[in-house]
This record gives C-alpha cells, structure tokens and sequence, in this order.
C-alpha cells in the first residue's frame, strides 16, 4: 500500500457557470492530520463532499489508498465521514444512536459502543437524548459514529463546529493512535 492515503489530480466542481472547486491537487500521507482553512464558499466542503462520494466532480482524479475510479466505492463504504452537523436520532440517547449504527454494520462486539464513548468524551451522559445535547456534545458524537463501523479509522470533518481545542484534540487523537498502531 502507498504511503499516500488520499491524493487528487485537478479535482474540479462546476455547477454551471460556476467554479465551486478549482483543480485542487492533495496529496495526503499515512498518519497526518490535515485541514481545509478558506473563507466561507471557498469550496472545502464541496472538495470533501467529491472525496467522499457524496459530490461527483466535474473533472479531475480521486486516488484513496491506491484505488481510483469505480474502486473507490469498495474503499469508501470502509471510511468514516462526518462532514457539517451529525446525522443524530433526537429521540434517543447516545448509546442507542451507535447501536443502531453497529447493527446495521453487523458490529456485537462487547463493549465496542461504550469504548467509542469514552473516547469521544460521552461515556457519563447515560439516558440524555441526543436533542438535549449541546452542539460539541452532538459533534464528539458524530466522530463516534464516523469511527464506528469503519475499518478504516479517519474522518473527513467540515469544521470543529462546536468542540473547543481540548474536546477535539480528545476525539482525534485517538485516531492518530490506531494508524500507528496499524488498525
């Protein structure tokens, strides 16, 4: 395997007239950190929603972990992503939001839900849905569910809305830990 995991070639987004995104060239190693910093309609979202399939690009090439083209979908349903605001059941509680997700990814292991809780920071927040939580609340959850599930443990996130820097440096480092550890 490459020691790239994510690069681009020309990576382009037009709606009409319009360039949203124009020829971005990334080259992402194993292990690092990265992060888009642009004014508001400066195309980061757009370039995270091409790259994690969400978007399809008006030109240029995406390369995940050396698949390109029709090869990515066997990647990307193996990535976590959370890009903007989590997609959360109001109604429930934290636990039951990441049950749901395990199940339908065929998850049982015993105690996987409650080890992502404690490193997202939510393992004391017991019966309080989702709705009541506060916006870093929702996000650090929003991490867990990207990471749950995934074999592949990184997350494409559109702004730390909501997580202060100790909050943040708490959800992401850990990932940093499983490439090193070779997860």
């Amino acid at each position: 395997m490459s020691e790239l995991l994510l690069s681009t070639n020309g990576l382009t987004k037009q709606y009409g007239h319009h360039k949203a995104v124009d020829k971005v060239n990334l080259h992402i190693k194993k292990g690092a950190i990265y992060g888009f910093i642009g004014r508001n309609g400066a195309g980061k979202t757009t370039c995270l929603k091409m790259i994690s399939g969400l978007a399809r690009p008006t030109a240029g090439e995406i390369e995940m972990f050396g698949c390109k083209g029709k090869e990515l979908e066997r990647i990307r349903s193996r990535v976590g992503c959370l890009i903007e605001a989590p997609g959360l059941y109001g109604n429930m509680n934290a636990y039951t939001n990441l049950k749901i997700k395990c199940e339908l990814f065929g998850i049982r292991k015993k105690g996987y839900i409650e080890d992502i809780l404690e490193t997202v920071g939510l393992e004391g927040v017991g019966k309080k849905k989702t709705k009541h939580f506060s916006l870093g609340m929702k996000q650090r959850l929003g991490i867990g569910l990207a990471r749950s599930g995934s074999r592949i443990s990184w997350s494409l996130m559109n702004r730390s809305m909501g997580l202060i820097p100790r909050e943040l440096q708490r959800c992401v480092i850990p990932y940093r830990d499983c490439e090193m550890n070779g997860i």
